[in-house]
């Protein structure tokens, strides 16, 4: 019982991708492989829908009762689960009806307050002077214009970004 068994490929290497290069762009294998699994797919979904377009007056008796047991036992399923997940989402909604407007209206509460005393904080604080206040002012500025929230014009005047400019980057 001595002995090392090692279950990979023979001259693979630690951390190597056999289907991908290091900037994470696929090699010809690689490219191969996914057009062989496009393909696959693509055949099994055309196969669904050829089982799907058949009618019924086309299906074998055979097939006709497979598909009919099929639904019959998905419809069982489903109908089991409703019922015993039922009792357990009456009490949730019963809950959430009589206490989800009091803790709706608690966080909300909590989350302004919260904000509320960090700007008064921020604006009476003795140890900040004007020129701290503009250089974080300055700081959150620039964090927005890295994250594409903001863009400056050759003006120097910043303007908000709409969802696809920042898309677009």
């Amino acid at each position: 019982m001595n002995e090392l068994y090692h279950h990979g490929i023979k001259g693979m290497h630690w951390g190597v991708r056999r289907y991908q290069n290091p900037d994470g762009t696929l090699t010809a294998a690689g490219k191969r492989r996914e057009r062989a699994n496009d393909r696959a797919v693509r055949r099994d979904a055309k196969q669904q829908r050829l089982w799907n377009a058949k009618n019924s007056s086309q299906l074998s008796d055979k097939e006709l009762t497979d598909q009919i047991i099929r639904l019959q036992r998905e419809k069982q399923l489903k109908d089991l689960t409703n019922q015993s997940v039922a009792p357990g989402r009456k009490k949730v909604k019963d809950f959430l009806a009589r206490h989800g407007d009091l803790a709706l209206s608690a966080a909300i509460t909590a989350g302004v307050t919260i904000a509320v005393n960090k700007q008064i904080k921020d604006r009476l604080d003795p140890k900040k002077t004007d020129r701290d206040r503009r250089i974080d002012q300055i700081n959150l500025d620039s964090e927005m214009i890295e994250k594409g929230y903001y863009t400056v014009n050759s003006n120097g005047k910043m303007r908000r970004t709409n969802k696809t400019d920042r898309l677009k980057k």
